[in-house]
């Protein structure tokens, strides 16, 4: 993802646009309060919100000219709109109001439409479309044809079994303490994941996702499927935001948007998605994108890190204005 820290001043203007969106309804409520204070956090700003000024769309397409800033602005007044956990009709045309006026198009404003209207049929279908399953499909049926296809479908569902490939994985018992493999090995047996080739284990084409939780150090319940997928957003390439809109909608509106995961409510922090997103827009690696594990199997997981140029939880500082750009 090119991701851009906005200046003082373009920060002003943003956080003017949230709030407008925000009291839409007529109402700040708690979590768009609490957005609103992280984002300042994040950004090293301290406009007291009850004096921040609402702005019509066409007031701040002139003073806001920058078209990665714009970009950037309205998916944060999507997620805005939602951090109360529902959508709201003022709420969504005013997003829609804004993206019009900074001549933006996004498909999550669409998207968002079909949120308020119900349409959660065609809002699953639209995200399955663009989601990167779609591009492992056609990997697999070039590299591998049929035969590819109904491993990984059989594994998805967690039907397929291989003692070859799982006695691969299970070798990795034996890798070095500390290494992306032995760490994988821990991981799946810690949380009661079958390993590929296992009964129920996954498909080795999503390994990345797991990979992603070892690399950025986010466990696996809900807060940090959220976290993890926003790092996932911040090193994807391709249509990054489509992963945070997805666990926007998954864990915190309560949309099941998978067969396999339990839809929830309450858990997108605004502060921990943003810190996440700017450490996965740190890394020069896509792990989805051309990304071989294997060969690195053996290395220590810091030393990847480090490679990677991930930066840590402990080390970051929200108020940094340093550019992480893919």
């Amino acid at each position: 993802m090119e991701l851009r820290l906005p200046t003082p001043e373009q920060a002003y203007w943003g956080l003017r646009a949230m709030k407008t969106v925000a009291l839409a309804d007529g109402v700040l409520d708690e979590s768009e309060a609490h957005m609103l204070t992280s984002i300042q956090r994040i950004l090293g700003t301290d406009h007291p919100i009850d004096q921040l000024p609402c702005i019509d769309p066409g007031k701040l397409a002139r003073e806001l000219q920058d078209r990665q800033i714009r970009q950037q602005l309205v998916q944060g007044l999507i997620i805005v709109s939602l951090i109360d956990g529902k959508a709201d009709e003022q709420e969504t045309a005013l997003v829609e109001q804004f993206a019009q006026a900074l001549e933006v198009k996004a498909i999550e404003v669409e998207d968002l439409r079909h949120l308020l209207k119900g349409e959660i049929l065609a809002l699953r279908l639209d995200l399955a479309r663009r989601f990167w399953l779609r591009d492992k499909i056609k990997e697999i049926w070039n590299e591998e044809g049929i035969r590819g296809l109904y491993k990984f479908v059989r594994g998805m569902i967690g039907q397929y079994e291989d003692p070859t490939l799982a006695t691969r994985y299970q070798a990795l018992e034996h890798y070095p303490e500390g290494s992306l493999g032995r760490t994988y090995w821990e991981y799946c047996r810690r949380n009661g994941f079958a390993l590929p080739g296992e009964k129920g284990g996954a498909a080795e084409p999503i390994l990345f996702h797991d990979c992603a939780h070892i690399l950025s150090g986010y466990g696996t319940d809900p807060a940090g499927e959220v976290q993890v997928a926003c790092f996932s957003a911040g090193f994807q390439r391709r249509d990054p935001w489509l992963f945070v809109f997805f666990v926007l909608l998954q864990f915190h509106v309560g949309i099941r948007m998978t067969p396999i995961t339990q839809a929830r409510t309450g858990f997108f922090d605004p502060q921990k998605a943003l810190i996440a997103i700017r450490r996965g827009a740190a890394m020069n690696v896509d792990l989805n994108s051309g990304w071989d594990y294997w060969p690195v199997m053996r290395e220590q997981v810091e030393e990847l890190r480090r490679r990677y140029n991930i930066p840590s939880l402990e080390s970051f500082t929200p108020a940094s204005h340093h550019v992480s750009a893919s």
